[in-house]
């Protein structure tokens, strides 16, 4: 046989404790997945997120950025006002449930953050983005939020776990 790396060391017991740290990582690994929770339905969530109230939008919204730990205000015409590090960030979720977002959305929120004088700008859709709005957007300080991105971000939120609820009954009623 081997000679153990300690004299008298039993070779169960130093198996063991290899296989500790192992152990350990998936264990972490456990830990992050149920912090984390359910992983999202994006396309139902999506859909469910299309006839979401305004109000339902911004508290999902307000919810998910409290817990990337900004401070979260009311910005100019419903807008969202987040605070961070002395940083201002103006979030426009207004035509959310548009098929499309072109350039002058973009336009907009540009504006409405000189006039702010915000550091930074999020738009928020449930559709697509031209690819104009695109190219404006990664011209500026604005970040776009659309699809699968908003899903992520709103996912975890209870007004989220209540729009999916309420379009399964919807579903459901029709069936």
């Amino acid at each position: 046989g081997v000679a153990p790396l300690v004299p008298g060391a039993n070779r169960h017991l130093t198996g063991a404790a290899a296989a500790l740290p192992f152990f350990a990582i998936g264990l972490y690994a456990v830990w992050l997945r149920l912090r984390r929770g359910p992983t999202v339905d994006a396309p139902a969530l999506l859909k469910a997120l299309r006839s979401a109230s305004p109000e339902d939008m911004r508290a999902m919204l307000a919810e998910a950025y409290a817990r990337e730990r900004f401070e979260v205000g009311d910005g100019a015409g419903g807008d969202l006002e987040l605070q961070r590090n002395g940083y201002v960030t103006l979030v426009r979720f207004r035509r959310w449930r548009a098929q499309s977002t072109g350039p002058t959305a973009v336009q907009e929120l540009q504006a409405a953050m000189r006039a702010r004088q915000a550091d930074h700008g999020v738009y928020i859709t449930a559709g697509a983005v031209t690819e104009s709005a695109r190219q404006r957007a990664g011209q500026s300080d604005v970040t776009l939020v659309d699809g699968i991105a908003l899903a992520e971000l709103v996912g975890r939120t209870r007004g989220a776990r209540a729009a999916l609820q309420r379009a399964a009954a919807a579903e459901a009623a029709k069936a």
